[in-house]
């Protein structure tokens, strides 16, 4: 049973990124005085903007599934999140198209996709529901036990009966074994696995329970906010400052103040003291360990040290604005490559820029054109490539990435933007590192692989530190947006829990 709160406590959350804003807004519900200082001059963190050229460009997440728990968030402010934001749901959700020139449109309409299927083997439609309804199984025991709750104790996360059930689903498998299962053809195999590579983490080595993003692409459906995914950043900015939160913007973190291990406030770049009762870090774990912390508040996740805390892979990113119809393209494309596994291998094991990239892009003015001029069209390239950890000459690299990239836009799209690009701007992982203090430069944060996952990801309270929190994707359950949301509900009931 949570704990009644006090009214009067104070709060200061270091970062406004999704997870911070959502934490605030539960907090502020139940009458803590909540404050949260951001490091840059917009809040969202990596749910960001830029504005260039008269060309609206979000600069991070696109996906938006599971939206049941933003809904959630804002009711339990005692507020309705459709009075805050215009959802749409995309049908199709996006396509597909393989080095072998067949291409694929996945759908939230089973009849419509299974069709699809069939286009690449008779026998998928048949197994397509197999394989639909052991992945659905899988996300509601993940979500009753796995995920929507919080762990005190190891046998917290031992839960016999949701276990047995998940490993009888062979949850535990490596996920592209797991999808080879149903579906025997290569590409069926990509289309229902390259999905972990949204958490940074390879098909080859995540375990077969992140089936689930599949599952909530078609199952639940893939939604866009009007006015760009930043319109869900700023849903919850006004949020925020309707409960009557602070939102610094600007003012970036210079120390979290700990005395007789207690959290006590933080101490800003330019040195000024806040003082709060309690701290939540929504900065990148890691970096928090290592740069805002002192040494003696350690991390008690597995007798782990922050610096052995395993990295995901990063993201090279292109903004452009094209004055080019982009016919035959949809809102959301994937472009899988013709050795998935050796792309794979370059990225995850040796940490090399792929010698022929697969990407994913976004063109939000296929449903909203307001986002460029009339006529004209976003287009976000979001291409797979290894964090800082690696040595690559990424110079070199990002200009042959382009080539490619606008190469197989003509090849497997039959768009050709080689003189329409008329705005650019360009995101490295060296960005993700100054910008978003993103450990390694890894886009995603802290990589999914099993050891890091449910109990074994590092917990969102500090034990040996008393009024210590942590919220995002650095904690459980992990990255991407609806889980970064319920990583706030959890980091509330924590707060509630202890106070």
């Amino acid at each position: 049973m949570v704990k009644k709160s006090n009214k009067y406590k104070s709060v200061v959350i270091v970062g406004a990124g999704i997870g911070g804003m959502c934490t605030a807004a539960r907090l502020l519900r139940d009458g803590y005085k909540v404050k949260i200082y951001e490091k840059e001059p917009l809040v969202g963190g990596r749910a960001n903007r830029i504005i260039q050229d008269g060309y609206t460009f979000d600069t991070g997440p696109t996906l938006l599934m599971m939206t049941d728990v933003l809904y959630d968030t804002f009711s339990y402010c005692g507020r309705d999140f459709d009075d805050y934001i215009n959802l749409l749901q995309l049908e199709p959700n996006y396509q597909v198209a393989f080095a072998d020139k067949t291409k694929i449109t996945v759908s939230s309409n089973l009849p419509k996709f299974t069709k699809e299927l069939a286009k690449i083997d008779e026998k998928a439609p048949e197994n397509f529901f197999k394989f639909f309804s052991d992945v659905s199984e899988m996300y509601r025991i993940s979500r009753e036990s796995f995920i929507d709750k919080n762990f005190n104790r190891f046998t917290d996360f031992i839960n016999i009966r949701s276990g047995a059930r998940l490993l009888q689903k062979r949850g535990i498998y490596p996920l592209w074994n797991f999808v080879g299962r149903y579906f025997k053809d290569d590409r069926l195999k990509q289309l229902f696995s390259f999905q972990s590579m949204y958490l940074g983490v390879s098909p080859y080595e995540a375990p077969a329970v992140y089936s689930v993003v599949s599952y909530m692409e078609t199952g639940l459906g893939i939604w866009y906010p009007k006015g760009g995914m930043y319109s869900l950043t700023l849903a919850l900015q006004k949020l925020v400052k309707e409960l009557g939160g602070e939102i610094y913007t600007s003012s970036p973190v210079k120390k979290v103040i700990v005395d007789d291990k207690k959290a006590i406030g933080v101490e800003l770049e330019n040195n000024t003291i806040v003082n709060s009762d309690i701290v939540v870090c929504n900065s990148d774990l890691v970096y928090t360990y290592k740069k805002l912390l002192p040494e003696s508040v350690k991390l008690k996740s597995m007798g782990r040290k922050p610096e052995e805390l395993k990295q995901a892979s990063s993201a090279l990113l292109f903004y452009w604005g094209v004055d080019n119809k982009l016919e035959g393209m949809l809102h959301h494309n994937v472009y899988l490559c013709k050795d998935f596994k050796a792309n794979l291998e370059q990225i995850f094991d040796d940490k090399k820029l792929p010698k022929d990239p697969s990407f994913y892009t976004y063109i939000p003015t296929k449903t909203d054109p307001r986002l460029a001029p009339k006529g004209k069209n976003v287009m976000y390239i979001l291409v797979p490539v290894p964090n800082l950890i690696g040595k690559n000459n990424w110079e070199k690299g990002i200009e042959r990435i382009k080539s490619q990239v606008i190469k197989r836009l003509i090849s497997e799209f039959g768009v050709d933007i080689t003189k329409d690009i008329e705005t650019e701007r360009i995101f490295t992982p060296q960005e993700f590192q100054s910008k978003y203090n993103l450990t390694a430069g890894s886009a995603f944060g802290l990589t999914h692989h099993f050891m890091q996952s449910g109990y074994f990801r590092p917990h969102n309270v500090a034990r040996k530190t008393k009024g210590l929190y942590f919220v995002g994707a650095s904690t459980y359950p992990g990255g991407g947006i609806p889980m970064v949301a319920l990583s706030a509900k959890l980091v509330h009931e924590r707060i509630l829990g202890d106070s």
